[in-house]
Parts: structure tokens; sequence; C-alpha cells
């Protein structure tokens, strides 16, 4: 058997409603919000305001009897009746033992009051009549209208020939319909119908209040003339006072009705992301427009650079110092958090990142309402100014291995100087030799390696040797340039993503988060 849901209590609702209008101010335009504002400050006030008193209204159009039937309410004539319409001006209340009514009379603006004797069924009861509502006098229709949003429990008072009245039923019975549990119907002049024509008569109004969605609304039939149903429609009235909670459904009803409204156009249209979605065409853009090509072009040529000045036959080493290093041109040597000196992002550049922003903001946010989508959507793109500018400083902090030294340059340093020494002790050997010669001094005995004298082999193979092991340097240069740029690319992007990410991602995920409340809340309000 499954187990019934436990409707939220009228605190919850109205700290659910409060919640969603913060959480939808700036986005959705205030004229949307104000109603639903106005509802969360009735109920504020009415909830501190005379608890343990129940304030019900007789509605209704002009000629249905209003005023007679609240007269044989009262038992006495407090209300006038004419033959003139409209009749009733100005709300009249009567107030049976109610403490705290005055106050609530005064909130209410109703400055006409009957106290009544005291009733033991009635305490705590003060009932109003209020202007038709659809009096020829504007004024008196705003009195009716206003007081209708405000008091606990509304008494429909219709009358047999205008009970299908559209203006009820449209602009007041279907807007209303939440607030059926704190509503009595009663069709009044009962005794103008006969007997075989009001069981029709009850169907076709049932008929119509299900269309106004008020199908469990309660239908009493009374006649102010005759005493018909006055006293069950009292009798209704006392057990309103003595339940006690009518108050409560109405703001209840009330919180409900405006959480309704206000979700009518602003829930999503389908399933809204949790995170945002791939940002990885955005990071390209965003690494298109900070150079980040141009970066690791410049990583590769200032490692070949280092390494010839390192690895190089040494004595043409120097010539690597004329070409000047690339990352130094850039200031990007080593992380600092200055500027570099990298060019500006070029306009289809940054149009590019604008376009991958919005790209991201649009497909993150499909299936919000309209005016969320439209907001976060506007938000995440203002941000593309300053994911430029951090771009540029994005790069600079990265660590792109400019101070890094690979330990075969050591060794090839080391080799390179040994041949370059022996190279140099076999010419020196050869010059000693011929100085001798030509001074015509005893020569020493040459020593032999192999078919050359040591002297010729130790130039000779000190210049192959170091001369070959440079070309070898120059290769692994290469190789180690192409190495250290992959490397250098992959820092600048995942700098690059934690930067996109930081600056319009994280933003974009907490939109979607206040989004997912938002709903939430309001979802919770309108149960």
């Amino acid at each position: 058997m499954r187990r019934r849901q436990r409707q939220p209590e009228l605190e919850e609702r109205t700290e659910a409603l409060g919640r969603a209008l913060d959480l939808a101010d700036g986005v959705v335009p205030a004229e949307r919000l104000d109603p639903a504002r106005g509802v969360l400050g009735r109920a504020g006030e009415r909830s501190a305001m005379a608890p343990g008193v129940t304030v019900a209204a007789l509605l209704g159009a002009t000629g249905s009897g209003k005023s007679s039937l609240f007269n044989a309410l009262v038992g006495e004539p407090l209300a006038e009746v004419h033959a003139r319409r409209p009749t009733t001006t100005r709300p009249l209340a009567a107030v049976w033992d109610a403490p705290g009514a005055g106050g609530l009379l005064d909130w209410l603006e109703v400055p006409e009051r009957r106290v009544r004797p005291a009733d033991p069924r009635l305490t705590g009861l003060v009932l109003l009549d209020l202007p038709d509502i659809d009096s020829t006098r504007s004024e008196n229709r705003r009195v009716a209208a206003r007081l209708a949003e405000r008091v606990d429990a509304l008494v429909w008072v219709l009358d047999p020939q205008k009970y299908a009245d559209a203006v009820v039923h449209e602009e007041y019975l279907h807007p209303l319909r939440e607030h059926a549990s704190v509503s009595i119907v009663v069709l009044n002049q009962a005794d103008r119908l006969a007997a075989e024509d009001l069981p029709g008569v009850l169907d076709h109004l049932r008929g119509i209040l299900r269309q106004d969605g008020m199908g469990d609304v309660e239908i009493l039939t009374t006649s102010a003339r005759t005493g018909e149903g006055v006293a069950a429609l009292r009798e209704r009235l006392a057990r309103l006072v003595e339940e006690g909670r009518a108050a409560r459904a109405r703001l209840e009803a009330d919180v409900r009705t405006a959480a309704r409204e206000l979700a009518a156009d602003q829930l999503p249209t389908g399933e809204v992301a949790d995170e945002p979605r791939e940002v990885g065409a955005l990071v390209a853009a965003c690494a298109a427009a900070a150079g980040a090509g141009e970066v690791r072009t410049a990583v590769e040529r200032s490692y070949r650079r280092r390494a010839v000045q390192q690895t190089g036959w040494p004595p043409l080493r120097w010539l690597a110092r004329l070409r000047p290093d690339p990352l130094r041109r850039l200031h990007l040597e080593r992380p600092t958090d200055g500027a570099t000196s990298l060019p500006a992002a070029t306009p289809a550049q940054e149009a590019g990142v604008r376009t991958g922003v919005h790209d991201l903001a649009w497909t993150s946010t499909a299936g919000m309402a309209d005016a969320w989508r439209a907001r976060v959507t506007q938000r995440t793109e203002d941000r593309v100014p300053g994911l430029v500018d951090a771009l540029d400083a994005t790069i600079a902090r990265e660590d792109l291995g400019a101070q890094r030294r690979p330990r075969w340059w050591r060794v090839w340093w080391l080799l390179g100087h040994l041949l370059f020494l022996t190279a140099l002790a076999g010419a020196g050997w050869l010059a000693a030799l011929a100085v001798l010669g030509y001074l015509q001094l005893p020569e020493p005995t040459t020593p032999m390696a192999g078919p050359l004298p040591w002297p010729t082999a130790l130039l000779l193979g000190g210049l192959v040797a170091g001369l070959g092991l440079a070309v070898v340097g120059r290769v692994l240069a290469r190789v180690g340039a192409r190495r250290a740029g992959r490397r250098a690319g992959a820092r600048l992007q995942s700098g690059i993503r934690q930067t996109a990410e930081r600056v319009v991602a994280e933003p974009l995920a907490q939109d979607l988060t206040r989004y997912r409340d938002f709903t939430a809340a309001l979802e919770l309000a309108a149960t």
C-alpha cells in the first residue's frame, strides 16, 4: 500500500516561496515576482494578527441578495437593503467576541463594525458584507477584489438568474480555484425556483464549478426571505471557526496559487544539465586566443638554442648566443605574475572565444525556462573580457621548462670538451714537432697509433669525433625540443582549461545549481 505523501505546512511553503523569490531576483522580471511577494507579505502580516479569529466574507454580484443574507445570518438588519442598486457601497463587519479583531479589521481597512451578542458557536467569527463584485462603481469593485484577497473564508452568494455570470466565474472563482477548502458557494433566493427545477440548477452549477476547478467546493441553498438554509450556513460558518484552520488554509492556498502562477513559465521545459557541458571547444578557442601555439613553437626553438649552447662543437657554441631566446623575448623564460609580450588576441580570436562561451552556456542551459536561459547565457557571455584578460596571466604563470637542463646535455658538454681538448693536444703536439724541425733540433721518436702518428691521430680523432658528437647532439636536440613542446603544450592546455573553468564554467555551474534550487523551492511551495 502506497504511503500518502505528507503535505508541507504553511511555514514550509512560505519559506520555500521566499527562497524561490530570492533566487529568482535579478533573473525573472520584477513584475512577475511582485504578486508572489505581495502574497508573502500578506501571509506574514495575517499570521501575526488575531490567530484565533476567522474572517468570512459574503461576495456576490449585484442582486444576489448578499446584504439580505448577511442580515439573516446576524439576525438583525445591520446592512441596508434597498431596491436601488448597488446597495452595499462600504464593507460592513459583524463581530462575535473576537479578541484582536480590531487590529485585524484595521488591516483589512473595514471601518464599519458591529459587535454581536455572545454566541458560543460563533465566538471568534468576523462576517463581512462586501460591495458587489460587478458594481458599476469601480471603487466598489476594487474594495471587493482587495478583501477577497485577504479574508480567511469566502462565501460566494449566487442567485438563480445570474449563477453562471462570467464575471463571477472567470474573474473570481476560477482564479481562486485553489481556495475551495475555504470557500462555500451559496445559491441564494432558492425560493424563486420551483421545487422540481432546483436539482437541475444545482447540477448545472456543479458542472460550471468543476470547469472552474472547484469541483470539491461545498454548495448550500438559502433564502434570506424565507430563512431556508440560513441555519445550515450559520452552522457551516461555526464549524469553520471551531476548526480554526480557515486562516492558515487560506494562506496556504494563496501561497500555493502564487507559486503555481509563477511556475507556469519558470519551470524546466526539459532536462537541465547538472554541470556545464564539455568545455573542450571553449578551451580550444581560448588556446588560439592566448597564443598557445606560438608559445609552444617558442618553447621548441628555445630548447634547440639552449641545447646547441650546451652540446654543440665548443668553438662554434658562441654562435648560438647570437640568436635571441624566443621565450625571453616573450618574457616567458620563467613563471611570473606579470604580463607576457604575446600579441593581443585578434578580433577573430576574441570572437571565437565569445562563440565558445555562448555555445557552452546555450547547450548547458537547454531545458531551462526562457527567462532563466536568456539571463544565464547573458551573464556567462559577460565574462568573456575577463576570460581573455586572464588567459595572458595563465600563460605567464606556467613553467615552460626554460630553466630545465637535461642530463644528457651535461654528458655531451663533458664529452665535447674532452674531444676538443684531445684535438688541441694533437694540434699542440704537431706544432711542437714542427718547431723542433724548424730549429733543426733532435726530434723525439713519435709513437704510432696504427698507421698514424699519435699527434695526428689525436687531432683528427678529436675533430671527427667532436663534430660527430655535435651532429648527434643536434638530432637529439630536435627530438628533445619536440618533447619539450608537447610538455609545454599540455601544461598550457591544462592551465587554460583551469582558467576557463574558473572564470566561466564554475560560475555557470553555480547558475545551474541556483536554477535547480529555485525550481525545487517553487515546486515545494506549489505542492
